[in-house]
């Protein structure tokens, strides 16, 4: 059965940043095409997020790469898949050990 995927509010905002740098450094082909494959991995989480591998397993913490810019966190419950943040992989590595 799918679960529902949610998004928390910092993930949120790091959707709607990538979606405004794409629409001004790329144009709308580009944003269409992330926001696509956005929604393509939505619906995989929903109905197996245990493809993807562990970032964490300690904190059962797991990744998956969008694009080659942009990593998407999740945690996976028996109710929901909660996705925690976007990260853009060209920004400061260690701001992403700040997030976890």
């Amino acid at each position: 059965m799918a679960k529902e995927v949610i998004m928390t509010p910092i993930a949120l905002s790091d959707f709607r940043n990538v979606v405004n740098y794409l629409t001004y450094k790329w144009g709308i082909t580009a944003t269409n095409s992330f926001i696509d494959r956005f929604e393509k991995v939505t619906v995989l989480l929903s109905e197996n997020a245990g493809i993807y591998p562990f970032f964490d397993k300690a904190k059962q913490l797991q990744k998956c790469v969008i694009t080659k810019h942009n990593i998407l966190y999740f945690i996976e419950t028996e109710a929901v898949v909660k996705i925690l943040f976007v990260f853009d992989t060209r920004q400061d590595p260690q701001k992403l050990s700040s997030l976890i």
